[in-house]
């Protein structure tokens, strides 16, 4: 009786111990659920997205403007009521920049033009400022003028020679120039011998076309005056080959 109720006894204490026990299982895992719905809930990281540069933009063309020819003025479109500057100050040509010097060749000493009657001494000329301050040209008063720096006579490359058409305090010893024809002679002589040029071309430009001046790969001379008389807004260029 003693041992059966001992046996009794001690059932109860595992029950009761079993049953003590359950709260802190379930306890356990309880909070083990919630830990791992609480880890199912966390949310992922989001993906990195890379910036894509943006392509830069590709250059357009430019279209390049080509220069238009230089326009010949023909002799009936020039001014007749036009009223300009004096005659010493339209003569003078704006020097071409850019341009290497010829070598050094015997200066001319006198020209002779027998159709139109000039028989005249040369001058050598050099540049200066003019009214403007720009750098022009020097004039040969009551005589021709040779521009120094470009060809010599009887030298390959362009001899120009100007001279006024009228002007009241330097003459007008090119007077006569725009009655120059085509195939009439023009002698140049230096301190040794002379040169005979022929007129191959006569056309009349506005100031600005300097072109006049450029150097030519034969034996040339470009003689220059002021046109229309009295007005003075073109030049008449008058171009002439070594013969």
């Amino acid at each position: 009786m003693t041992r059966r109720r001992f046996l009794l006894l001690s059932a109860v204490a595992l029950v009761g111990a079993a049953a003590c026990s359950s709260p802190e299982a379930a306890g356990l895992r309880g909070s083990g659920t919630v830990l791992r719905a609480r880890d199912a809930e966390a949310p992922s990281a989001a993906p990195t997205v890379e910036a894509v540069p943006t392509p830069a933009a590709l250059p357009t063309a430019v279209p390049v403007p080509t220069a238009a020819p230089e326009p010949i003025v023909p002799p009936d479109a020039l001014p007749t009521n036009v009223a300009g500057s004096t005659e010493a100050e339209m003569h003078v040509l704006p020097v071409p920049s850019g341009k290497p010097p010829i070598a050094a060749a015997l200066p001319a000493r006198r020209v002779v033009i027998p159709t139109i009657g000039v028989d005249s001494k040369i001058i050598q000329l050099g540049t200066k400022l003019d009214r403007r301050g720009q750098i022009a040209w020097e004039t040969a008063p009551f005589a021709v003028g040779q521009h120094k720096g470009l060809a010599g006579p009887g030298q390959n490359g362009n001899m120009v020679l100007s001279g006024h058409v009228s002007s009241p305090n330097e003459g007008g010893i090119f007077h006569h120039l725009p009655e120059l024809k085509v195939g009439e002679g023009v002698i140049v002589s230096t301190d040794e011998r002379q040169y005979l040029y022929r007129v191959v071309d006569v056309k009349t430009v506005t100031p600005d076309q300097v072109s006049v001046l450029d150097q030519t790969p034969d034996p040339t001379a470009t003689l220059i005056t002021c046109v229309p008389d009295g007005i003075y807004s073109h030049r008449l260029v008058v171009t002439a080959r070594l013969v």
